[in-house]
């Protein structure tokens, strides 16, 4: 029997393209049909989905956020691990200095987490406002 390769696998549908299919569905076929505890978790996995797929958009730019403060503040290797943990033990236990460059880098990171998790959330908008300049390096 042939075992499936990569390339046989493949789709013309992105999963970005899926993804939004099916977040589509739920809002406009399945949640207006539902009610209750079924109507709630429907918009909840509406809602994963969106998260999903802001994920899949911003994760490329979040990830080299990570490794350049990683090659910055972190020892050789520790990019290997979860960039993120390494860097929250790092600054406890005191081996990063907290200057300007670093505290942008938190603000440049905080503000792509958010908007993965909740890009509408209101103290986000306010803190892009503030720390666009500073994390844009202007």
């Amino acid at each position: 029997m042939k075992q499936d390769t990569e390339a046989d696998v493949q789709s013309d549908v992105s999963a970005d393209e899926l993804l939004r299919a099916v977040k589509q569905f739920l809002r406009e076929s399945a949640i207006p049909a539902l009610s209750g505890r079924d109507q709630f978790n429907a918009r909840v996995a509406a809602n994963v989905l969106g998260i999903i797929e802001r994920e899949q958009a911003l994760r490329p730019e979040l990830t080299m956020l990570d490794q350049d403060a990683a090659e910055k503040w972190l020892p050789r290797g520790a990019a290997e691990q979860d960039v993120g943990v390494e860097i929250a033990r790092a600054l406890a236990n005191r081996q990063i200095a907290t200057d300007e460059l670093f505290v942008n880098y938190l603000k440049a990171r905080q503000l792509l987490v958010t908007a993965i998790n909740n890009p509408r959330y209101p103290s986000r908008m306010i803190a892009e406002r503030r720390w666009r300049n500073s994390v844009d390096g202007g």
